[in-house]
């Protein structure tokens, strides 16, 4: 686990009363130096959330200028019902969202409304969750200046299965895109606990989400081909300046190395590409070194974004940036033009960051599979036919369906699936 530096830690009561709660809460907290402790209800946690300021904030992490990791607010799934969870949410209105309230362990992921809300193509698949926020602390992200940890894993791993049971055509789970539990294990335990669901699953499989190299504790578990990993990999000075908590991207294509050979499939995206200065040769640079290492069975990429033009302003260092695309921020910005879903820069400017890092992975591996994540039907017109996938059928490392064995998929050398 990552040592971590951080000025309060928050635990619910109910925790200390949940046996492998408990257990786990402690194994973590020898890793955790805290300024302030303390044991809170539910009426208690809503009063420092209000305290602390941390109600709802248009703001990206960035922006909160922080200089140490955010606070931990250690709580458990409730499992409630949804008249008991409506009750709750009226109570503590401040409460109902990130997972205070202990919800939140599956999410639906609508490709109807993306598309009709953002012009996107993207897949409906069902999300996996026990947390909410990051100790990696990337300057765009969405989290907030604190971080959720759901404890009683066991529980949620019991309910996962019988909830996937009622969804056969679903086939791939990923989890978790609301934060990267890999800079918590061995210690919290995520790992073992999901992988082996998995692996005992037939049909079924674990995507795994993460930037970290912190991979030790996966290599003795026994995934048995049914846990995909993914990795977020950047270029350079994105990777140094903007995922400013992150390890270095050598260090994470090491980490997928080591889990390939390990006998996990891996998968990658470059996400989000961030178009600074000298991008081409940095990007070309990091392709080469990820597939002169790792053979990801699909690779999947997208462009920085999900902001309005000010808050990019305010949460980056533009002067990073290549002059088209800070211009761009700024004009924006001047202008204040809302956000308005995944996409700040147009279509053309997009499309100069796809079509390279497309073109530079064919260029050194002409059948590995890449395709485009959360984009326009725009830019799959323009895009797709390199990619060699269509909106109608394409692969990628979230889709639902994306499971090994898909006719658009590389197949993984000696990986055993049972």
């Amino acid at each position: 686990m990552y040592q971590v530096s951080t000025p309060e830690v928050v635990v619910l009561k109910a925790v200390r009363e949940h046996r492998a709660a408990a257990a786990r809460l402690e194994r973590m907290l020898a890793h955790i130096h805290a300024d302030h402790l303390c044991e809170v209800d539910e009426a208690d946690l809503a009063e420092l959330i209000t305290a602390r300021g941390w109600e709802p904030a248009a703001k990206r992490t960035g922006q909160y200028r922080m200089n140490r990791s955010p606070a931990l607010i250690f709580g458990l799934f409730r499992f409630a019902s949804p008249e008991e969870l409506h009750r709750r949410k009226v109570t503590y209105p401040v409460l109902a969202r990130h997972m205070l309230l202990g919800q939140g362990a599956w999410t639906y992921r609508d490709h109807t409304a993306i598309r009709r809300q953002q012009d996107c193509i993207c897949q409906s698949a069902w999300e996996l969750h026990c947390a909410f926020g990051c100790l990696h602390a990337c300057d765009y992200c969405h989290v907030p200046p604190y971080y959720v940890i759901m404890l009683n894993l066991e529980d949620f791993a019991a309910r996962v299965r019988d909830f996937g049971e009622t969804i056969p055509h679903q086939k791939l789970y990923k989890f978790d895109n609301q934060t990267d539990t890999i800079p918590l294990e061995p210690e919290y335990g995520a790992s073992a606990v999901m992988v082996k669901l998995f692996a005992e699953w037939p049909g079924r499989y674990l995507l795994l989400y993460t930037k970290s190299d912190n991979v030790e504790h996966l290599l003795g578990l026994e995934p048995r081909g049914h846990t995909l990993i993914s990795w977020s990999l950047n270029c350079r000075t994105a990777a140094t300046h903007i995922e400013k908590g992150t390890p270095p991207v050598e260090a994470r294509i090491r980490a997928m190395r080591a889990c390939q050979a390990a006998g996990y499939h891996v998968r990658c995206r470059i996400s989000p590409m961030c178009p600074v200065r000298n991008w081409r040769a940095e990007y070309a640079e990091m392709i080469d070194l990820l597939l002169s290492q790792v053979t990801p069975d699909v690779i999947s990429i997208d462009v920085l974004g999900w902001m309005s033009a000010a808050q990019m302003q305010d949460a980056l260092d533009l002067s990073l940036f290549e002059e088209p695309y800070a211009a761009e921020v700024a004009r924006q910005a001047a202008a204040g033009v809302p956000q308005h879903g995944k996409h700040l820069f147009p279509h053309a400017l997009r499309a100069d960051l796809l079509r390279f890092a497309i073109g530079e992975i064919k260029r050194r591996r002409p059948n590995q599979p890449v395709s485009l994540c959360v984009e326009t039907a725009a830019m799959w017109q323009e895009l797709g036919g390199l990619c060699g996938m269509t909106p109608e059928h394409y692969a990628c490392c979230c889709g639902p369906t994306s499971v090994p064995g898909h006719p658009l998929l590389a197949a993984t050398p000696d990986v055993e699936d049972k």
